[in-house]
C-alpha cells in the first residue's frame, strides 16, 4: 500500500513587519524624504488596485518599493488612503504602511522607527501587530500577485 505524506507548504516569506505612518505628506514627497535616509532607495511601483463592494470601478493606492539585499529585506511603501477609502479600515489613524518583507530584529526595528520620526512632518511612526489586521494576509497576497504580474508584464515586453 502507498504510503501518504503530507507537507505544509508556505508561499514566500513568513516574517513580517508592519509599521503605521501618519503624516500630511504627498507620497512621492514622503519617498523622496525616505530616500535621504541610508537604509533606503524607494522606487515607483505601478499602483495597486482594489475593489471593493460598494465602488464599482477599482481604486488606486499608491506603491513603492525598495530592496535591502544585504539583509534579505524587502520594504514596501502602501498608501493606506486614497479619497474616501482605507486599504485598511482598522488603522486609520496611518497615511502610509510600511511593509517589511524578511528577518528583521527588534533592535533593527526600533532604530527605524526612531530614524523614521525624525522625517519632517512625520506624525506617527509605531508598529503595527500584524495578527490585529483581519486582512492582511489578504493585503501581502494581493501585494505579492500585483508584483509578479507587473514583473511578468516587464520581462515579457523586453523580450
Amino acid at each position: 500500500m502507498a504510503k501518504r505524506v503530507f507537507l505544509e507548504v508556505r508561499s514566500g516569506s513568513t516574517y513580517y513587519t508592519l509599521l503605521g505612518l501618519s503624516t500630511q505628506l504627498k507620497d512621492y514627497r514622503l519617498s523622496f524624504l525616505l530616500n535621504k535616509l541610508p537604509a533606503f532607495r524607494f522606487t515607483r511601483f505601478d499602483d495597486l488596485t482594489v475593489s471593493f463592494p460598494d465602488v464599482e470601478e477599482p481604486i488606486p493606492f499608491s506603491l513603492y518599493t525598495c530592496d535591502d539585499e544585504e539583509n534579505f529585506n524587502r520594504y514596501t511603501l502602501v498608501s493606506n488612503r486614497n479619497s474616501d477609502h482605507f486599504l485598511v479600515p482598522s488603522v486609520r489613524q496611518t497615511d502610509y504602511l510600511l511593509i517589511i518583507e524578511g528577518p528583521f530584529k527588534k533592535q533593527q526595528k526600533d532604530e527605524l522607527l526612531k530614524v523614521l520620526r525624525t522625517v519632517p512632518n512625520m506624525l506617527l511612526a509605531a508598529e503595527i501587530n500584524t495578527s490585529s489586521i483581519k486582512q492582511f494576509e489578504s493585503l501581502i497576497n494581493d501585494l505579492e500577485l500585483h508584483v509578479m504580474k507587473k514583473k511578468r508584464i516587464t520581462n515579457n515586453s523586453h523580450s
